[in-house]
Parts: structure tokens; C-alpha cells; sequence
């Protein structure tokens, strides 16, 4: 009788269009499938329908985790035990991550939302997993209780409570509530509560912060990991296999890191997009200054192309432009990253610097009969301009200078 390889038999809930389950069918020893998804639960139908698409073998159920009647769940678990008893079951929770993290600024946190990790103790109890694991933004671990927001208005110096007010317009109905943010001075105490919980169900715990682009991945997605295993199981942590910076993590006792991945290798620049100068509708002041901060970091800076990224700031309220040269940022589902690429063309004579400056989508400025703007444009460091009456700049193994003649250039790195 031939074995089954199988050794993991995987629960996801909260599976989405089913990013986890995708990887745990791909996983492999020495070349053998060792693991499958079994089941998935996840209350939004489109979600579960591309689901299914990719693992019609799985058992569907479109139903929120808190509502689901576990009863067909348990038996399609015995089922599988009862085909292949060395498997273990796995029980893998995404949850909810918008009301814990940070990006959620000082908007109104759902306090329900937050809870959902208790909502696994009746998978627990019920399914009796091997192991129980659990992602989510680094952020779970300040997971506590909540307080009405307040604010003092800086004139009268009184305070008062924001209001959340929501409208819905499908039943035309508005809600108004105070604002509930998360109370610093009790930070934690219940993400501490739940492990323990978890434990004294005969589990033993370990959490890693890991960052995906250590691990090959084209994107810097840092993200909370948390394991339960039954005591006399193993626990596993995957091997580091690229850094930042390199250099600085190696030594005579490690295998050297690979340098992350840069984006740029799997972005399509033959793409060119849709032009910032032709928009019917115009782009937001706010994604207005990130461009602007980015062509002053990457293409001032010599570079030719960058990201845009639509909807954060840094802690101190600062754009951030990602390069292309590294992994990118955490993609999100409302396409809210672009590339952006410098290309427009430069008059070199009157008028102001703003003027000066015309997209390559209209006619160019007059041309006059005086050549006396032929000259070299490097392409690296901060990007200037030189005479060819002067020394050329320094001559890199790049092709990295063109000679414009008579005087319109096409800037793809900084140049004026």
C-alpha cells in the first residue's frame, strides 16, 4: 500500500482569495507534496468562490468565523484523521488586522474586531489542532483594551470627544459615536490574557516579527507570526536567506545573506501607465507631494524611475518614496501603489524654472536659430549638466552620458 506524504493537514480561516493556502500546497520535502488545505472559512462569496477556483479540493465555508456551525466542519476533520492518521492538523488564522494596526492612525478602532482572536477558542476545543497558527501586523501584541478619544481644542485649551459619524448609503441611515482609540497605559494586557489562554488548553507558544523581504520576497512586508504546538511536537522557524544590508549580519559561524531583492526586477517598465499631465480627473495635492518627494530623493538623485505610494506617511508625518532597487512596500488591495518615471522635456533658455519644464505629450518650446545648448548629461550621482568645452565627468563601465543636440533633452534622472 502506497503512503500518503501528506504529514500536515491545514484549516485556513479568514482565507481570502487564498494567498496562505497557496503556499501551503506548494510546500515541499525532497521534492513530495507534504501538506494541503482541507477547509477554509471566510464570509466574503468572492473571496471564496476565486478560493475554490484554485483548491476545488478544499471544503468551503462562506460564513463569518464567530457564526459558523462547527458540527460538518468536525466530522470532515474526522474524515481526514481517519484517512491519513500521521497527519497533523494545523489550524491558521490571518485575522483581522485594520483595527490593530497603526495605519489606522486615530480613527475609531471596532472593538469586535479586535476580539476575533477569541473567537478561536471553539475552533480549539472543538477540531482539538496539533498546532495553531497565527498571523498578523506587529501591532496584536499592544492589543488591549480601548478609551473614548479626547481632544483639547488649542484655543480654549477645553477638551471634548471627536465623534465618528458614519453614513451608509444603501439604507440611508447615519451613525454617530465617540471615537475609541486604544488605551496606552494598558497596552498588551490582552494579547498576554489570550496567549495564556491558548496555553492552558496544553499548547506551548513562540512568536517571530518577521520581514518577508529576508526571505526572497519583492516586498518588505513585516509582519507578527505566532505558534501553539502541542508539547511533545516540533516547532519550526524558516532559515534567513537575504538582508539590508548583507554585510553586516555575516560572520565566520553563518552562511553569507543575498542582498534583498530589488522590485524593479519583476515591474514592467514597457508599461508607461497613464501620463500625470493628461488626467481627466487631476491627481490629490497628497499624491501630488509624494511625487514631488520622490522625484527629488531618487530622480534628482539620478535614478530614473520610483514608487508612489497612496496611503501612508512615516510616524513623523514625512512622504516616503519606495525605490525600485528594494523590495516594496506591503501591497494592499486597493492598488494603491504606482511606478512613476520621470519624462518630460527641458527648455534651457528664458522664462522660469517652473516654465522651463513641459511634458513630452505636447509640441516642444521654440527652437532658435543660436545653438549654444549642445552639452553632456550624466546620468548618475545628483545628475548636472556640462559643457563640451569642459572635461567630460567621470567615465563609469555604464553608458551612463548623452550629447543633446541642439538643446532639448529628455531628463529620465536628474539634469537640469
Amino acid at each position: 500500500m502506497k503512503q500518503n506524504p501528506i504529514r500536515l493537514h491545514y484549516i485556513d480561516l479568514f482565507c481570502g482569495a487564498g494567498g496562505t493556502s497557496t503556499g501551503v500546497e506548494r510546500a515541499r520535502i525532497d521534492g513530495r507534496k507534504c501538506a494541503e488545505v482541507i477547509a477554509c472559512v471566510n464570509h466574503d462569496a468572492n473571496a471564496i468562490a476565486s478560493h475554490a477556483a484554485n483548491h476545488p479540493h478544499a471544503m468551503h465555508f462562506t460564513e463569518d468565523i464567530r457564526t459558523l456551525d462547527l458540527g460538518p466542519l468536525k466530522a470532515h476533520v474526522a474524515r481526514k484523521r481517519q484517512e491519513c492518521p500521521v497527519a497533523k492538523l494545523v489550524l491558521w488564522a490571518s485575522l483581522e488586522c485594520t483595527n490593530h494596526s497603526r495605519a489606522k492612525g486615530g480613527m475609531s478602532r471596532d472593538a469586535d474586531s479586535r476580539t476575533l482572536a477569541e473567537h478561536l477558542f471553539r475552533y480549539i476545543e472543538a477540531l482539538r489542532p496539533d498546532y495553531i497558527q497565527i498571523e498578523n501586523v506587529v501591532e496584536f501584541m499592544e492589543w488591549g483594551p480601548l478609551m473614548i478619544k479626547t481632544t483639547r481644542d488649542p484655543e480654549t485649551g477645553a477638551e471634548y470627544c471627536p465623534l465618528d459619524i458614519k453614513r451608509d448609503r444603501k439604507t440611508r441611515t447615519t451613525t454617530v459615536a465617540p471615537v475609541w482609540v486604544p488605551d496606552p497605559e494598558s497596552k498588551g494586557t490582552l494579547y498576554r490574557q489570550w496567549v495564556s489562554d491558548v496555553c492552558s488548553r496544553g499548547y506551548r507558544f513562540e512568536h517571530r516579527v518577521l520581514n518577508a523581504a529576508d526571505y526572497g520576497a519583492y516586498t518588505s512586508r513585516v509582519r507578527y507570526f505566532g505558534q501553539f504546538a502541542r508539547p511533545e511536537l516540533p516547532m519550526a522557524w524558516p532559515r534567513q536567506t537575504h538582508a539590508k544590508n548583507p554585510e553586516a549580519q555575516h560572520d565566520l559561524f553563518t552562511a553569507p545573506l543575498k542582498p534583498w531583492r530589488a522590485v524593479r526586477e519583476v515591474l514592467d517598465f514597457d508599461d508607461r501607465g497613464e501620463s500625470v499631465f493628461g488626467r481627466r480627473k487631476p491627481l490629490v495635492d497628497a499624491t501630488l507631494d509624494r511625487i514631488h518627494a520622490g522625484l527629488v530623493k531618487f530622480v534628482a538623485g539620478g535614478k530614473e524611475a520610483f514608487m508612489v505610494k497612496y496611503n501612508s506617511r512615516s510616524q513623523a508625518g514625512k512622504y516616503i518614496p519606495p525605490s525600485v532597487d528594494a523590495p516594496c512596500p506591503t501591497i494592499a488591495t486597493q492598488g494603491r501603489l504606482g511606478i512613476a518615471r520621470a519624462s518630460f522635456l527641458s527648455k534651457h533658455f528664458g522664462g522660469t524654472p517652473a516654465g522651463k519644464n513641459i511634458p513630452v505629450t505636447g509640441p516642444a518650446g521654440t527652437i532658435t536659430t543660436v545653438d549654444h545648448h549642445a552639452f553632456v548629461s550624466a546620468y548618475y550621482g545628483n545628475g548636472y549638466c556640462s559643457s563640451v568645452e569642459r572635461p567630460a565627468p567621470t567615465l563609469t563601465t555604464k553608458d551612463r552620458f548623452q550629447l543633446v543636440r541642439p538643446f532639448i533633452a529628455s531628463h529620465y534622472s536628474g539634469g537640469g
